[in-house]
This record gives structure tokens, sequence and C-alpha cells, in this order.
């Protein structure tokens, strides 16, 4: 077994990184606003709920589940560099993560 130090992280490959899977993640979420929008619309729309979005429009939902991926991808950037940042930051301090390999026989 050996003993590695994980003792810097690259900022921005950190970001891209954490950038796509928040990316990915919008995707997914992007389509459950549009369904549960629709649904509170469409009780609205029926009277069978007070009138909670008188001046949200349809296309605005629709710019809610385009932007959702782009929006999750940028904060998932920020944060991953912000992150990284802070963690090169402290294994200065603190020697880093240490982590134990084995090799495969």
């Amino acid at each position: 077994m050996k003993k590695y130090r994980l003792m810097q992280i690259p900022p921005i490959r950190f970001g891209v990184v954490l950038g796509l899977i928040n990316g990915v993640a919008g995707m997914i979420i992007a389509p459950l606003f549009l369904i549960t929008l629709g649904i509170a619309f469409t009780a609205e729309a029926t009277g069978h709920t007070p009138n909670f979005f008188p001046a949200v429009p349809w296309f605005l939902a629709g710019g809610l589940a385009v932007f959702t991926p782009v929006i999750n991808a940028l904060g998932g950037f920020l944060a991953g560099v912000l992150i990284a940042m802070v963690y090169n930051f402290a294994a200065r301090w603190t020697g880093g993560i240490e982590i134990v390999l084995e090799e495969k026989p």
C-alpha cells in the first residue's frame, strides 16, 4: 500500500468539472419546474386555487426551464473554483488529504 497526499487542486479544472455536474443536474431539474408550474397555472386557471401568479406568464416558466441548467452550471463553476482555492490554502497549513492506494496484483 502506498500513501499519497493531495496537496493542490487546480481551481479552473475543478470549477469546470463541478459546473458540468451542476449543469446536468439543472437539466434534470428543469422539467420538474415546468411540471410544477404547469400544475400551478392550470389549477389557478380553473379557479381551484387563489390567484398566486397573476403576472407570471407561461413564457417566464419556459425561460426558467431554459436558463436553469445555465445558471446551475455557472454557479457550480464559481463554487468549484472557490472550493478549490480554499482547499489549496488549507492544504498548505494542514499537509493536505492523505490517500492510501493499493496496487492491483
